[in-house]
């Protein structure tokens, strides 16, 4: 069963909220992630994605400059 999380979009003039399924790949599909690796969520307003680490279900933005984006 995928796992949603509740997250905020980080992107300037953004701003949405809600509930979404991380994925392994940025852009990539839905997809049940392991404690402590890399993810990335797709904004569904304006689909930008942005990369986080999932640890004991907590939701960590990492910095652009970190991601190498």
């Amino acid at each position: 069963m995928l796992t949603s999380y509740s997250v905020m979009c980080p992107h300037e003039n953004c701003g949405w909220t809600g509930n979404v399924v991380p994925s392994h790949l940025r852009g990539g599909e839905d997809a049940e992630i392991v404690s402590m690796h890399k993810a990335w969520f797709q904004c569904p307003r304006c689909n930008n994605d942005w990369e986080v680490r999932i640890t004991n279900e907590k939701v960590i933005v990492v910095p652009v400059a970190e991601s190498g984006s």
